[in-house]
């Protein structure tokens, strides 16, 4: 997730992301110099790639490098790059999200001969397709090499307080965290967690880019009849003495567990090893509970993504570079991260290991997957208009018939979407 902006096209953008790497290029190093790469990665992984680095290194002896390794997160690519391409690291991690706003700046350079073949034949093909444009047709391009499955979120819940059979409907949660006085952790003030709710009650959108990926068209759906419902449903959670308000992010959950004042919490992958330490036999995660509105009943949805490494086209060591990005989402990187990290892959081959399939936070995942959306082609202008709509809630500014001053669902869900629609063509 990222707050985007629009940005004005570079001149040579376009061009540069449709180049492809080649297959014999020859990149830097003349007379012994040392290949100059600039990789940037997530802040909380930066010892493991500093350390992947070396064994790049080791694995290419024949060859010299210097690799400089900054800090970039995945969810904040297109920010960071966005600034300057021409100046950006080499390679670098992102949100397959974020795929069409990088090229809209040129900053994605394109897959092709060897270096596809590997990657298509080595990972799961919806982690390849989250990178690519056109696939399956004459004109698919691949824009990334995947490493990481596991954007999404589900539960995590202290067995201590929440059985199993609870943790299956967000009613009988909240009974028992209240009965206990517990906290849920929930950032619905962060629009990545609340859009997922909408999802639930069958609101979707749909962008369509032109040719330069700037958006031509949005369809958006949330200010109807099932829009209201998905506003109740967060409501029922929001108004709850369990629920553990605005700002809980990864630290609060970590505390809040540590101290047992949390006993159930919403977050992905990146929490489990300190939470599993935590709670020990006490360790609960499923995925995201069902939630009643009237007379339905609805399983609660998620985003879904994958995370990939892009290569820049502005590389002075182009063929160096997606050298480096295919090393470091190779098997053996993506198992080392797994087990150092608890990250999940997109190799098949390390996907199917024991240690993973077996993996009861990972089981979680996969449930919750079946009730997600995929992560792809977001509207430009869609995170902060439903941030502040999710904030209305929390702060019970709103309800469906605006009583006591508070304003309808209604009149801010339209207001909501006529933000996110802004001036591009809509229906």
């Amino acid at each position: 997730m990222m707050k985007k902006r629009i940005v004005s096209l570079l001149a040579c953008g376009v061009l540069a992301a449709s180049a492809v790497a080649g297959l014999t290029a020859c990149d830097g190093g003349g007379d012994g110099d040392a290949i100059k790469l600039t990789l940037w990665g997530s802040a909380a992984q930066q010892e493991t790639f500093t350390k992947m680095a070396e064994e790049f290194k080791k694995a290419n002896p024949d060859k010299k490098y210097d690799i400089k390794i900054g800090i970039g997160e995945e969810d904040m690519a297109y920010s960071n790059v966005s600034k300057d391409p021409s100046a950006a690291a080499d390679v670098y991690c992102y949100s397959n999200d974020q795929l069409i706003p990088l090229l809209s700046v040129g900053a994605l350079a394109r897959i092709g001969g060897t270096n596809l073949d590997k990657v298509k034949a080595e990972n799961s093909e919806e982690s390849v397709k989250s990178g690519a444009l056109g696939w399956g047709t004459e004109e698919e391009k691949v824009y990334g090499y995947p490493y990481a499955s596991d954007n999404g979120y589900f539960m995590y819940y202290d067995k201590s307080v929440v059985t199993e059979a609870q943790a299956g409907s967000l009613e009988s949660v909240i009974a028992a965290c209240e009965s206990a006085g517990k906290k849920i952790g929930w950032a619905l003030d962060v629009p990545w967690y609340t859009a997922g709710w909408f999802f639930s009650f069958g609101c979707s959108y749909n962008v369509e880019y032109d040719a330069n990926y700037k958006e031509k068209k949005i369809e958006i759906d949330f200010n109807n009849e099932n829009g209201i419902k998905a506003s109740k449903a967060i409501a029922k959670l929001t108004s709850s003495k369990s629920f553990a308000g605005k700002g809980t992010d990864n630290n609060t959950i970590i505390t809040g567990f540590s101290t047992k004042q949390m006993a159930v919490a919403v977050s992905g992958t990146w929490n489990a090893k300190k939470l599993r330490e935590t709670l020990g036999e006490n360790y609960g995660v499923c995925k995201l509970p069902t939630v009643t509105v009237g007379s339905e009943t609805k399983q609660l949805y998620s985003f879904k993504g994958y995370k990939l490494f892009g290569v820049n086209p502005h590389s002075n060591a182009p063929a160096e570079a997606h050298k480096l990005a295919q090393f470091l989402s190779g098997e053996a990187m993506q198992k080392e991260r797994f087990e150092k990290h608890l990250i999940g892959p997109t190799n098949t081959a390390v996907a199917n290991l024991d240690s993973i399939k077996n993996d009861v936070t990972f089981a979680a995942l996969n449930a919750q997957s079946a009730f997600a959306l995929e992560q792809t082609s977001v509207p430009s202008n869609f995170w902060e208009p439903l941030k502040n709509y999710g904030l209305n809630i929390i702060d019970d500014l709103v309800d469906e018939a605006g009583t006591g001053g508070r304003l309808t669902y209604e009149a801010q869900l339209t207001k909501m979407v006529e933000q996110i629609k802004g001036s591009v063509s809509v229906s």
